[in-house]
């Protein structure tokens, strides 16, 4: 028998082990991460694939801002007892300041949206976000309040609602935001046989979920008029339509499933979506409510199934370790994967505040925390991005007076390509010779 308590630890740290495992394959295509790691069922080294089909280096089995962002949203609900735009947009802006170079603050690896949003965040009350593009960047931010009152589902939509109005102006982006924390709360209540989900509850799932869409937007309607006013027509309701249209669809085969699914997302959201697993809210969270509630196959299988897709991996795994934690518990969690999460202590401490609904006295503060996490990941990264990635980027040198307009030092060949390098260091000699001699003419002449 699960315990409450195991589920709500179990769905945030599978939040936070999702998104830690997916970050290694970030953007990847399934071809790739086939090649390079063969299966992603562990944190990957990605240190010897820098510059081979991965840009950036990430920390072995640390979380990126998908999860720091949802810590964040949890602290400040178990601190304040309550939702606090002020102090919530107060602590975004500052884990968002005086972090290490080329990084946003403390967060690691945000992409364009987070970060407009949290740039867009001023001192006292937060202004409305100029973000208005549904590409799922802020979906586990709902979490927190979803996991907090799981109880009382109709709270979780009040603070999800402002959550969500901080960071976004788009409908379908807070529909789903808040959609996310509820499902994390409806998950719970889910009970396993012979360690399988009984189908007539994935009925009652969706339905309840193509429900709660209606709940949400009907609230955002009556507290975000302006918002609502603002959302084309056909942009309404896309959410609820799209939950209604998979649980009709639920008993196709898999791949035909899926097929739909980018069919759906490809026609609402205007533009051409080829994998459920690119960013956007109406291909991801349909996507990994498929993984969730299809195969009943056990915390790792679910996750690693969705991992293997690729794309967007630090976000499907960040749903998916949530939904699939709070099915599975935290002891379904495979204890490598536990041990191998990087502050996997503190992770486990704030839901087992969730679950007692109070802050742990115990807890680190979350500035601190991600700032030594983000430091730390930075100094071990420095080398692999100078090298491969070019992430530091030196001031270009002014030309010096004996180079060529065709000679790009750019063009240098590394110290390995020894016949190419010595071929380009003898005809940059040449040309500094053919320079001086032309000069020296030149004075004679005149």
């Amino acid at each position: 028998m699960i315990t409450l308590k195991d589920k709500v630890v179990g769905s945030y740290y599978g939040m936070a082990v999702g998104n830690a495992m997916g970050m290694s394959v970030k953007s990847l295509k399934p071809k790739t991460i086939l090649q390079l790691f063969g299966s992603i069922n562990e944190f990957k080294d990605v240190s010897s694939f820098i510059g081979k089909g991965i840009k950036h280096f990430k920390m072995r089995g640390l979380y990126g801002c998908q999860t720091q962002s949802a810590l964040v949203i949890g602290d400040c609900l178990l601190q304040n007892n309550k939702l606090d735009p002020n102090k919530t947009s107060q602590l975004l802006i500052k884990m968002a300041t005086n972090g290490p170079e080329h990084y946003l603050g403390t967060f690691r690896h945000p992409e364009k949206g987070f970060f407009q949003s949290i740039s867009g965040l001023v001192e006292g009350s937060p202004q409305i976000s100029e973000h208005n593009i549904p590409d799922a960047a802020f979906l586990s931010m709902g979490i927190p309040a979803g996991l907090l009152h799981r109880e009382r589902p109709e709270v979780g939509i009040h603070l999800n609602i402002g959550i969500g109005l901080i960071m976004t102006r788009n409908l379908c982006e807070i529909t789903g935001l808040a959609l996310t924390g509820y499902l994390a709360s409806r998950l719970l209540q889910l009970e396993l046989e012979n360690n399988s989900l009984i189908f007539n509850q994935t009925e009652s799932i969706l339905k309840d979920a193509e429900i709660f869409c209606h709940k949400i937007e009907t609230q955002i309607r009556n507290t975000a008029p302006i918002i609502w006013d603002q959302t084309p027509e056909s942009e309404r309701r896309m959410l609820e339509q799209t939950i209604k249209g998979l649980r009709e669809k639920w008993n196709t085969g898999f791949n035909e499933l899926l097929s739909w699914v980018c069919q759906n997302a490809s026609e609402r959201h205007k533009t051409k979506i080829t994998s459920p697993a690119q960013s956007h809210v109406l291909s991801l969270l349909p996507l990994c409510l498929i993984i969730v509630l299809r195969d009943y196959c056990g915390f790792d299988s679910t996750l690693t199934n969705v991992l293997n897709m690729g794309k967007e991996a630090h976000k499907t795994g960040t749903l998916v370790g949530t939904w699939a934690g709070a099915i599975y518990g935290w002891h379904g969690i495979p204890e490598l994967w536990r041990s191998g999460l990087v502050n996997g202590k503190e992770i486990r401490i704030r839901g087992e505040g969730l679950f007692s609904r109070s802050f742990p006295k115990k807890a680190k503060d979350i500035y601190e925390m991600e700032m030594g996490l983000t430091s730390k990941e930075f100094e071990l990264g420095k080398k692999y991005f100078q090298k491969s990635t070019k992430f530091i980027r030196p001031t270009p040198r002014p030309k010096l007076s004996w180079e060529d307009d065709d000679t790009n030092e750019s063009n240098l060949p590394e110290k390995s390509d020894t016949v190419n390098r010595r071929k380009f260091e003898k005809d940059k000699s040449k040309a500094k010779k053919n320079r001086r001699k032309n000069s020296k003419l030149n004075e004679v002449d005149s």
